[in-house]
């Protein structure tokens, strides 16, 4: 687990950015530790590992977003990991979807103190009307079989008939048995990554999902 990392070059020696970023990062640690008092944003367990546990880990995940030129959904943003932190690096069209409405709140003021420019979309996955998307993210939010799901049920309310978008989620150390899970009615096309701030932790990048014919496959 990688420790004391909040310093920009110390931030910079596993994520570059530019120290304007940097700094809007710094006001979103503030401004979380400030709000944490209030409503429970994250876990109490890693309020003292902000930088490690929750910025860096959303960070790392830029590499795969940046070439990316329409929009970006991320999944249950909650205190906006990965999504916001993906916008404050400077990713653009990314739209974050959170249920909770104090948590949205929090979203805005984030983005109106760091000049973020994003969509936050106050209202739960299955409700969420359908926008055309290149790349969904999601991180610690629900099994991978049952983010399958939301994502069907997302790409279901268009009107035309459209192939699953690219699917990014951080994963934990029970990524393998989600993915063995999913394996019974789906088949899935992958590549699997290491997580830079999980020894266990894994990033999916799934490039296509289909239904699987058991009856073809017997």
């Amino acid at each position: 687990m990688l420790t004391n990392i909040n310093t920009y070059d110390k931030f910079c020696s596993h994520v570059f950015v530019s120290r304007e970023t940097y700094e809007k990062l710094c006001v979103f640690h503030k401004i979380l530790i400030k709000w944490q008092n209030s409503i429970n944003l994250i876990s109490k367990s890693t309020v003292k590992s902000i930088w490690e546990r929750h910025i860096l880990d959303s960070a790392q995940l830029y590499k795969f977003v940046k070439d990316i030129e329409g929009n970006i959904i991320d999944f249950g943003s909650g205190a906006g990991f990965p999504g916001l932190v993906l916008a404050i690096m400077g990713k653009k069209n990314i739209h974050l979807v959170e249920s909770d409405y104090k948590k949205c709140v929090f979203l805005k003021e984030i983005a109106m103190l760091t000049e973020t420019d994003i969509i936050i979309h106050n209202c739960r996955i299955e409700d969420l009307s359908f926008i055309n998307v290149d790349l969904i993210t999601c991180r610690a939010l629900a099994p991978l079989s049952k983010l399958i799901d939301y994502v069907e049920i997302f790409i279901n309310k268009s009107s035309v008939e459209k192939q699953l978008p690219k699917l990014l989620f951080l994963k934990g150390k029970s990524y393998f048995s989600e993915i063995l899970d999913l394996r019974k009615n789906k088949k899935i096309n992958f590549k699997e990554y290491p997580s830079i701030t999980d020894i266990h932790g894994k990033i999916l990048y799934i490039n296509k999902v289909d239904v699987l014919d058991i009856k073809n496959d017997k």
